[in-house]
């Protein structure tokens, strides 16, 4: 059994391929917080050291990028989820207390990816013992079975 370091806030409503990363990360030891929008999470944000915040574009009380002033003094890293059709477009706005925003993004199947690498990292700097890492996911090739391998066809 994995002991839970609430390492993650989610502010806003999580898209469902989030929430299975959430669940995922959670599995492995990486816990998670929720709030509903920009004023629980500046409270929580008072309250608790998180290493990551995600936060959906729109809340009802303001936008995901209120809350770069707030994770930029706790050195943590920020990323806004932009709404598009079916999924979400992840924009990093602080990474380790600097402001980012602009130099890149972050598709929602590397989402996953993406927290594993500044988790691990993060908890490296604490000076964790053991990290661990979830398994991978199903749209994440693994290692080939043996056997049944195709012949290169000989050209005659």
């Amino acid at each position: 059994m994995v002991a839970t370091a609430f390492r993650i806030l989610m502010i806003g409503k999580s898209a469902p391929t989030t929430h299975v990363t959430l669940a995922r990360l959670a599995e492995c030891g990486w816990g998670s917080y929720a709030a509903q929008n920009v004023r629980d999470g500046q409270e929580l944000l008072k309250t608790f050291q998180v290493d990551v915040v995600l936060a959906t574009e729109a809340l009802p009380d303001g936008r995901g990028y209120d809350l770069a002033d707030c994770v930029a003094r706790q050195l943590g890293t920020l990323l806004v989820g932009v709404a598009l059709s079916e999924n979400a477009l992840w924009l990093p706005v602080i990474h380790r207390g600097h402001r980012v925003l602009g130099t890149r993004a972050i598709g929602s199947r590397m989402l996953e990816a993406e927290l594993i690498s500044e988790l691990t990292s993060r908890a490296l700097v604490r000076g964790a013992s053991a990290v661990t890492t979830p398994p991978l996911m199903p749209t994440q090739a693994g290692p080939q079975p043996a056997g049944r391998r195709r012949r290169a066809s000989s050209a005659a």
